[in-house]
């Protein structure tokens, strides 16, 4: 079989959730399946040198001025010259015409982009808005016109169905996710780099969360609920809030301003994969209650580095989760401050929660999307 996969998310940096998906999926498809061919299709350079090397793979980099002509003409082309049996994009989106003897698949994460609501972020640049209505009108006409869609939650899966209309059911496969690797390195255990460059050490212990000024993030209720414990239950713990870009603008941290809590909440910039699965390892536990998740890969973040977890009882969270978290309702701060009382004040319910994450993060592997994903590819070849 010869795959051709749109790998341009890849060498985007820096690499976010798309990007890497399709990184880990590429790595594992090239090494469980090395009696297939691999065609990799990019816009850029491979920088990093983070795509997998072999006498099976050919990385085709085809500069272009922008991604809709670059989709919806070269990567086509590209994979009609390298007669490829399958074309599998893996953002959303994909080209609108592909030749007759070409498979095409096409990856869904979720269906925001089809969606209106306070919970929706909002595009803030021209280019953003334009990405969107690209996105709102591109993706519905492929998934119907694709072989097969693939998406990456049961939840995910119900959303799709009812926001793309005509989709027949049998061409939508849900393949779940996974995390780096690296979260899975239980030989970075106690390693503290990252304290040292942030000065941490004089935080710990510590409550972690991801931030971000997307309303569906729900990063001001975590700090709202942290002050809140903090004022009334004294809690030893502090809070480390990681990836917030134009943190000092925020609602969240004039909150924090206004309680004069300055000393007890650190904002820390994007930060290394390394050192992101040391925060982990070291939190106290992880607070996650996102609005909406086609997926929830930090959860898997978590149980790997052995972190207690506290998510929504929303969307997806509760599929990924399963009885490892603890689940909250997002739009209630008290639930989320009892929540965190919770877990700091009982050692017991820490430990437990720790070992049901670690056999639950066992059930989530790249070996195994890999695998479910190519099995996609044969049943769409099957067909006429």
């Amino acid at each position: 079989m010869k795959i051709g996969i749109d790998a341009h998310f890849v060498t985007r940096l820096p690499r976010r959730g798309i990007g890497t998906y399709s990184l880990n999926l590429i790595c594992a498809m090239v090494k469980c399946f090395p009696q297939f061919e691999f065609f990799l299709y990019i816009r850029h350079s491979d920088t990093d040198a983070v795509l997998p090397v072999g006498p099976n793979v050919h990385i085709r980099k085809i500069p272009a001025p922008l991604d809709p002509l670059w989709e919806q003409l070269i990567l086509p082309l590209a994979a009609r010259r390298d007669r490829v049996d399958v074309l599998h994009s893996l953002g959303n989106t994909g080209p609108l015409l592909v030749a007759k003897t070409i498979k095409q698949v096409i990856s869904v994460m979720d269906v925001m982009f089809l969606q209106s609501g306070n919970l929706v972020p909002k595009p803030v640049t021209i280019y953003q808005n334009i990405g969107r209505v690209y996105r709102s009108i591109v993706s519905p006409r492929c998934s119907r016109n694709a072989s097969a869609v693939i998406t990456i939650s049961e939840y995910s899966k119900r959303d799709i169905s009812q926001f793309i209309s005509n989709l027949q059911p049998s061409r939508l496969h849900v393949t779940h996710l996974s995390c780096d690797p690296l979260f899975k390195d239980d030989n970075l255990e106690g390693d503290a780099g990252s304290y040292s460059d942030y000065h941490l050490a004089r935080l710990e212990p510590f409550i972690l969360c991801l931030g971000a000024d997307d309303p569906r993030k729900n990063t001001l209720r975590v700090v709202r609920a942290f002050l809140k414990l903090i004022a009334e239950n004294n809690i030893e713990q502090n809070l480390v809030v990681v990836g917030y870009r134009n943190w000092e603008a925020s609602l969240a941290y004039k909150a924090v301003v206004s309680a004069d809590a300055k000393q007890r909440v650190k904002f820390l910039p994007f930060i290394s994969t390394r050192e992101l699965a040391s925060l982990y390892r070291n939190a106290t536990l992880f607070v996650y209650p996102s609005v909406y998740e086609g997926f929830g890969i930090p959860i898997l973040e978590a149980f790997n580095t052995g972190c207690p977890v506290i998510t929504s009882a929303t969307t997806s969270m509760p599929e990924i989760g399963g009885d490892a978290a603890l689940y909250i309702n997002p739009e209630s701060t008290d639930e989320l401050a009892a929540a965190v009382l919770r877990v700091v004040t009982e050692p017991l319910l820490r430990i437990s929660m720790k070992n049901k994450g670690k056999s639950r993060a066992q059930q989530f592997c790249w070996d195994r999307t890999a695998q479910q994903t190519v099995e996609v590819y044969k049943h769409s070849l099957m067909e006429k």
